[in-house]
């Protein structure tokens, strides 16, 4: 794999998404959600008075050193969202099909940067310890602009070289193997919308008793 920095990384439509994960394991999908899709998401996102500072690790403390973004758990119960899940899903067995990775299910929030909002560098599962085993970021941000911030940046399996900065354009899809990738967040300078989302395995199937 290239160490030279990707502004854009990967990109691929589709079935594309298989062999980018294969080859690089991460997919950056432009234009993933359509104009529609992204308007519905990001409207019934911005409407909602659900939301709640997230928090980090299994019991969810409040941390805003480490991030001060806020979520929303998704629950498929609206229009926009079973549509996302729907597609969500296609990805799901498709991906269990050619890895054979035992995905079980697939949750997702709304994640909300206002301005000056981050998430430090992290992994979104231990290797061998976590349910979590690919990760989805859909961008609700149809008018993004170079110096909005916000961008996310991948870094390699071993933390020693930066892979992508990631603008978070609407309609964006960015895949990615929970385990391998730390990431973090930029300072957002508008407010940043985005879906979060992991594939997961069950635990209790993958390692019985």
């Amino acid at each position: 794999m290239s160490t030279a920095l990707n502004t854009t990384g990967p990109g691929g439509r589709d079935s594309d998404y298989i062999n980018l994960l294969s080859e690089h394991g991460w997919a950056l999908l432009p234009g993933f959600l359509s104009a529609e899709l992204v308007a519905g998401l990001r409207w019934e996102a911005m409407q909602s008075a659900d939301w709640q500072q997230a928090g980090v690790g299994l019991e969810g403390q409040r941390q805003t050193k480490i991030r001060r973004d806020h979520t929303i758990w998704m629950k498929g119960d609206s229009e926009p969202q079973r549509e996302y899940f729907q597609q969500m899903e296609a990805i799901r067995l498709r991906v269990n099909e050619i890895f054979f990775a035992g995905l079980f299910e697939y949750e997702s929030h709304f994640a909300h940067y206002p301005e000056g909002a981050f998430y430090r560098k992290h992994r979104d599962a231990l290797r061998g310890r976590g349910a979590r085993i690919l990760t989805s970021v859909c961008y609700l941000n149809p008018q993004w602009q170079p110096g909005d911030g916000g961008e996310l940046l991948l870094y390699n399996d071993a933390d020693t070289t930066q892979l992508a900065q990631i603008a978070p354009k609407g309609g964006d899809l960015l895949l990615f193997w929970s385990e391998d990738f730390p990431h973090e967040v930029l300072p957002a300078k508008v407010d940043r919308y985005s879906i979060a989302g992991w594939f997961r395995r069950n635990l209790e199937l993958a390692n019985p008793l």
